[in-house]
């Protein structure tokens, strides 16, 4: 490596740790500055021909980049430094890391409800972690797409990703990944009308939640099976269950939770006639929701 070549590296680098230190430190527009700068030191014919170097920098430069856009946060921009990534980490040969930030492109797109692109990503990702033979995160895969049909309306395709997780979630012993397949399995019957289809399936679930401890799955299990009964009639034991959601929901602090659980007993009071409680309890969820934005 020549003079030229180390002076633009050493100045590529102090860059990035001025970005990094921008970002970490809340300043993520000021950084996204700095490295555009870097990115023209870097557009040098004398770096462009060292390919390993050039493609290590554009890396971090571009990782950068996209981390800070995702901080301010800018979607539309970090979505395009993430496909400049996967394009570096295809060419590399970095599977497994073209694998997770596939998984967080797609979880962008699900958080602007973009559901059919993220599903697509969700399904990319998938072939990646099964080129990798990595069991585990093929099943969250199928779970992702699973919820992402769901959202879509595609509940009989919903399902068949749903049985592939829960087959590979029992195969790999993991307990908790079997608990939350029971349960998109329970509210996929649920929207299908099968009623009885899905208390077997949430009940599976809750079976699950209660054996390894894990509380706020058990609340949204019981809230799941709360709202079954409703559209059944069942309001007694819709009842029962929200109460035991809103329970552990006050328990564990899940103050959305709460104010979910509180909405929702609103609505089964309401179907019971007792109008003063459905008052109380809807109050109380908006009151909820208010406080906490």
């Amino acid at each position: 490596m020549n003079n030229l070549e180390e002076d633009i590296l050493q100045a590529i680098c102090i860059g990035l740790a001025v970005a990094t230190f921008l970002l970490n430190t809340g300043r993520g527009l000021r950084a996204i500055e700095v490295c555009k700068d870097c990115s023209i030191f870097l557009d040098n014919e004398v770096l462009k021909n060292k390919d390993q170097i050039f493609n290590s920098v554009s890396i971090a430069i571009y990782q950068t980049m996209f981390m800070a856009f995702r901080h301010i946060p800018d979607y539309t921009n970090a979505a395009q430094y993430g496909w400049k990534l996967l394009e570096i980490y295809r060419k590399c040969g970095e599977t497994a890391k073209e694998g997770n930030l596939t998984l967080t492109l797609a979880d962008m797109c699900a958080q602007q409800f973009k559901y059919a692109e993220a599903r697509k990503l969700y399904k990319k990702a998938m072939k990646i972690t099964r080129k990798i033979d990595d069991r585990n995160g093929t099943a969250f895969c199928y779970e992702k797409c699973g919820n992402m049909s769901h959202f879509l309306g595609k509940y009989d395709k919903a399902k068949e990703y749903f049985v592939k997780a829960l087959a590979i979630e029992i195969e790999i012993g993991h307990k908790n990944g079997e608990a939350v397949c029971y349960g998109n399995l329970g509210t996929v019957f649920l929207s299908l009308g099968e009623y009885d289809k899905a208390i077997e399936y949430l009940e599976n679930a809750l079976a699950i939640m209660i054996e390894i401890g894990d509380r706020a799955g058990e609340a949204a299990v019981y809230g799941n099976l709360g709202t079954v009964f409703q559209p059944l009639g069942e309001y007694v034991k819709a009842k029962q269950y929200l109460e035991n959601a809103l329970a552990i929901r006050i328990e564990i602090g899940d103050k959305a939770g709460e104010a979910s659980a509180y909405g929702n007993l609103g609505t089964v009071f309401q179907s019971l006639g007792e109008y003063d409680k459905a008052k109380q309890y809807l109050e109380k969820a908006l009151a909820i929701r208010i406080e906490i934005g």
